[in-house]
């Protein structure tokens, strides 16, 4: 049996889950952690397909392959001030009215497998996640042929976690269940050489007007025709990068997180920022932008992506990648 090392892509940060800072009787008994204590107080066990918001949503873009391999989907975590004393067996079940209450507020048509529906696959260990002896974190697992997955349909794996074997650990009342959309890599995903030009913020101590060679990034599909960034130059993360003053050092914008998404003939059509905080920082293809910028060329796998970001209280900043194709991820 082949293992397929999954890696966490990219997690869309909707909010349809998002907890109010409110003290009630799940917070006072630690099932809500609207505060994260760090497992001073008590042993919590959750899902954690997302660090940035309330909602455990998740997207894997797969490789076509007919041979069935491990995926692991979801993962489950310990907080608590130490690693797992012992091995933690926590139970995940289906949880398919968590699915149609994401599609009905999102608008998505998401079909979760099983019983006959859609791929076919496996739920490993009977859907008992193992967090070892020393570690923090276990996986639930299924093995699967992802040539299943590419189709008109989309699919989803919904699971929540309904027990935990062992006494002394409390299951979290609002990070217990996750979705995990598993979808065919896109043509625009892969590894990319990023040359990169800003304009506007000098005042902000940011690089004017110097194109400079950034290192690699990832356009990672998180739709049939979008894609998010992981920028490896700098570890990984999915924040838009940017020099500081002279191209002095490597830099991000917090709060902003391109999503890029491109229509039937290739073009940039919009960039959606689901990373939002207070400041309100948004993109949008440049009006101005060459003709030729802003368009996917397929044959060299290049694009020239010419964006502005604006941010409340602030003159726009605009920013110009020369994306050059390495090699797929």
């Amino acid at each position: 049996m082949k293992k397929l090392d999954m890696r966490y892509i990219f997690a869309l940060a909707l909010l349809i889950l998002a907890v109010a800072g409110c003290k009630d009787d799940d917070f006072d008994n630690y099932k809500i952690q609207s505060v994260d204590n760090h497992g001073k107080d008590q042993n919590m066990v959750s899902v954690a397909v997302t660090a940035t918001s309330n909602s455990e949503f998740i997207v894997y873009a797969v490789d076509a392959s007919s041979d069935a391999a491990d995926m692991q989907i979801i993962p489950v975590v310990l907080t608590a001030k130490d690693p797992a004393p012992h091995d933690i067996h926590i139970k995940m079940v289906p949880a398919p009215d968590s699915l149609e209450s994401y599609n009905e507020a999102n608008e998505t048509s998401y079909v979760m497998p099983g019983a006959g529906v859609g791929p076919a696959f496996t739920l490993l260990n009977d859907g008992v996640v193992t967090i070892p002896k020393g570690k923090s974190v276990g996986y639930l697992t299924i093995n699967t042929a992802t040539n299943d997955f590419f189709g008109d349909d989309q699919y989803a794996f919904a699971f929540k976690i309904e027990s935990v074997q062992e006494s002394g650990y409390t299951i979290s009342g609002n990070h217990n269940t996750a979705i995990a959309v598993v979808i065919p890599k896109n043509q625009y995903d892969g590894v990319y050489e990023n040359n990169i030009t800003t304009s506007g913020w000098s005042a902000y101590g940011i690089s004017d007007n110097t194109p400079g060679d950034y290192g690699q990034l990832e356009l990672v599909t998180s739709g049939a025709t979008s894609v998010g960034i992981n920028n490896i130059a700098i570890g990984g993360g999915n924040l838009q990068p940017a020099f500081t003053t002279g191209n002095a050092a490597q830099t991000q914008f917090g709060a902003a997180v391109p999503v890029y998404v491109f229509d039937a003939n290739n073009k940039l059509v919009s960039i959606d920022n689901p990373g939002q905080d207070g400041r309100h920082r948004a993109f949008k293809p440049n009006p101005a932008a060459p003709a030729t910028d802003n368009v996917f060329d397929l044959s060299t796998k290049s694009v020239t992506l010419n964006y502005i970001m604006s941010q409340d209280g602030r003159p726009d900043q605009y920013i110009v990648m020369k994306l050059t194709y390495v090699g797929p991820r």
